[in-house]
């Protein structure tokens, strides 16, 4: 098993109710960079790293825009990449990401980019994300370089790791996408569940799959379907869409 795949189950356990523990704890050795009016932190090796002293041009055009941006370092990170420019924004309506420029003052010139509040840009080329802007819950996705771009490693599931209760009958199946016959139990209102993990690359339009898979107190375990309501709620007590 790669350490990688090792890093990201690690990184499963320290977290507390779908959200993470400070990146700076599962990377000791990274230095950290918050960029506060983006809502974005940074980790980056520091030996790999040096400021960018002079802004580019075009952040002059987001500040038009009244989006919040920053071009702050360059990553010399090896393995065959070139000098590469972290540039994070706020986003045109408080929808934060970064993005790695091989032109420092093209912001087009991107090879990498995601959404997201923490980023860590580990020496090995390796990119994690952490946040859940625009999301359910915290959707913790790693990416690598597949020569030309910086691409997701697909997952055959996405870690969730809320808790809450029902606010109406939730059926729990023994198979995903089951219909009645496969209903392990109906939950009564007010159960308190854990969701566990959510189905990864069935996302519809909007970037999101319904199927769960869900623990009850008693330790039964089954899938259920849980949609986004129109308001961004759910069937699930302080589970809701986290954006605009």
């Amino acid at each position: 098993m790669r350490a990688s795949v090792l890093l990201a189950v690690f990184m499963m356990f320290q977290c507390v109710n779908g959200r993470c523990a400070d990146p700076s704890a599962l990377f000791p050795n990274l230095a950290r960079l918050d960029l506060k009016d983006a809502r974005v932190r940074v980790w980056y090796p520091k030996a790999m790293a040096h400021a960018l002293t002079s802004p580019p041009a075009y952040l002059k055009e987001y500040d038009k825009a009244g989006v919040y941006a920053a071009e702050p370092l360059v990553l010399e990170l090896g393995h065959g990449l070139p000098k590469l420019a972290i540039a994070c924004d706020s986003g045109p309506s408080n929808d934060p990401s970064c993005r790695l420029l091989t032109n420092f003052e093209d912001p087009a010139s991107g090879i990498f980019e995601s959404a997201g509040n923490d980023f860590v840009f580990l020496p090995s080329a390796e990119i994690y994300v952490f946040g859940d802007t625009d999301q359910l819950y915290d959707h913790r996705r790693l990416f690598r370089f597949d020569g030309t771009r910086f691409k997701e490693v697909a997952q055959p599931f996405r870690y969730v790791g809320i808790e809450g209760k029902t606010k109406a009958p939730l059926a729990l199946t023994g198979v995903r996408g089951g219909g009645t016959n496969a209903t392990l139990v109906t939950l009564a209102r007010d159960t308190p569940i854990a969701i566990l993990l959510n189905v990864a690359g069935e996302d519809d339009e909007n970037g999101q799959n319904a199927e769960y898979l869900v623990k009850t107190r008693e330790g039964l375990v089954g899938w259920a379907h849980i949609p986004v309501q129109p308001d961004g709620t759910t069937i699930v007590e302080g589970f809701r869409f986290a954006g605009d």
